[in-house]
C-alpha cells in the first residue's frame, strides 16, 4: 500500500523544461560557448551544478565556477517562470485528490531551493507538501538516490511505501534505486525501450492519466 507520494519538480509538476534548455543555451553563448537544446535535453534530471561540470569538462575552460554558471542558469529560469511558468496537466487535480486521501507528499528535486521554492509559490502547492528536498544538498545527485530516500526519512516512511513521480530517465532511475514505486511520466519524444529498461512500474503520457485508483494498485511496468 503507498504511504506517501514524491514528486520530481522540473517537467513534472511545472512546465519547466524548455526554460532551462532555453537558459543553458544563453548563459554558455553569453561566455562564448555553443550548445543546442538537444545537448541540455540529454542532461535532464540532474543537478545544475552537475551540468554546469559537465560544460566545463567539455569546453575546457575554468572560469566562471560551476556554482557561479549553474547560478546563472538559475536566475534565468526564474525569470521565466515568473513570467510564464504554468503547472503540467493534471497537477492540480492529482494533488487534490491525493490530499483527499489524506497521502503525505514532498517534492524531491534535483533544483535548488530558491527554485523550488518559486515553482511551489507559482503554482499555489506549497501547502500541499509535507517536504520539500533539494538535490543539492546531497552527497550525489540523480541518478543516486540519496535525494528519495533523504525525503523518506522526513515523511517517516519507507522507501518501499513511497510513490515517485518522474519525468527524467535519471530520476526514474534514482526511484528504483531507492527501492521505492515509480510512474514515469516524460517528455516527448522519449524513448519508451530506454524508459522501460529503467524499470518503472508504469509509463504515463500525462498526470491527467493517474488516478488515486491507479496508484492504490500498482502493477508491473505498463505502456499507456
Amino acid at each position: 500500500m503507498i504511504q506517501a507520494v514524491i514528486f520530481d519538480m522540473d517537467g513534472l509538476l511545472i512546465d519547466s523544461e524548455p526554460f532551462w534548455r532555453q537558459s543553458h543555451c544563453k548563459v554558455l553563448a553569453r561566455h562564448g560557448y555553443e550548445i543546442t537544446e538537444d545537448d541540455v535535453r540529454a542532461m535532464a534530471g540532474h543537478r545544475t551544478a552537475d551540468v554546469a561540470a559537465h560544460w566545463r569538462q567539455r569546453f575546457g575552460f575554468s572560469e566562471p565556477s560551476n556554482q557561479i554558471l549553474a547560478n546563472q542558469v538559475v536566475d534565468e529560469v526564474i525569470r521565466s517562470i515568473h513570467m510564464h511558468g504554468q503547472p503540467m496537466p493534471g497537477v492540480d487535480r492529482l494533488i487534490r485528490e491525493l490530499h483527499a486521501q489524506g497521502i503525505p507528499m514532498a517534492v524531491a528535486s534535483s533544483s535548488s531551493v530558491r527554485l523550488i521554492d518559486v515553482v511551489l509559490e507559482r503554482l499555489g502547492i506549497r501547502t500541499y507538501m509535507q517536504a520539500v528536498h533539494s538535490g543539492e544538498n546531497e552527497a550525489r545527485g540523480k541518478p543516486f538516490p540519496d535525494v528519495f530516500l533523504s525525503t523518506a526519512r522526513t515523511l517517516g516512511v519507507y522507501p518501499a511505501d513511497c510513490l515517485v513521480f518522474e519525468d527524467s530517465l535519471s530520476g526514474v532511475k534514482a526511484a528504483k534505486a531507492a527501492g521505492m514505486h515509480c510512474i514515469a511520466v516524460p517528455e516527448e519524444p522519449y524513448s519508451r525501450s530506454t524508459f522501460a529498461a529503467a524499470q518503472p512500474d508504469k509509463i504515463v503520457s500525462s498526470l491527467e492519466a493517474v488516478r488515486w485508483t491507479d496508484i492504490q494498485t500498482m502493477h508491473p511496468i505498463a505502456l499507456v
